[in-house]
């Protein structure tokens, strides 16, 4: 196993160890994406070298006032960000070639 695969794999650990939410905690068991774990593996940690302040399936509101999972939330210091990564296992599986406006 890959020391970014065992980082990842601790750090889930901690993040279903410390969550009082069971919608969030069910989440992060089902695992991440393959685009969220390629993304961390390929990009967020050889750039930032850490994936502290930074959590998986976060709850937040949407304008509709409904709740909303996203993918990852970065929140050093105060600061808040987020990153959806569109994988196949969310969003491609489900688009025909109508959706990707490539249907004569």
């Amino acid at each position: 196993m890959a020391f970014i695969d065992t980082k990842i794999e601790e750090w889930m650990a901690q993040q279903i160890a410390l969550e009082s939410n069971p919608r969030r905690v069910e989440l992060l068991k089902k695992g991440l994406g393959h685009g969220t774990l390629e993304f961390l593996r390929t990009i967020w940690y050889p750039t930032i070298g850490s994936l502290d302040h930074l959590y998986p399936e976060w709850e937040i509101r949407d304008l509709n006032n409904k709740y909303r999972y996203i993918d990852l939330a970065y929140m050093p210091y105060g600061a808040k960000g987020c990153l959806e990564i569109h994988g196949y296992r969310s969003h491609a599986r489900d688009i025909g070639c109508r959706g990707l406006k490539i249907c004569a």
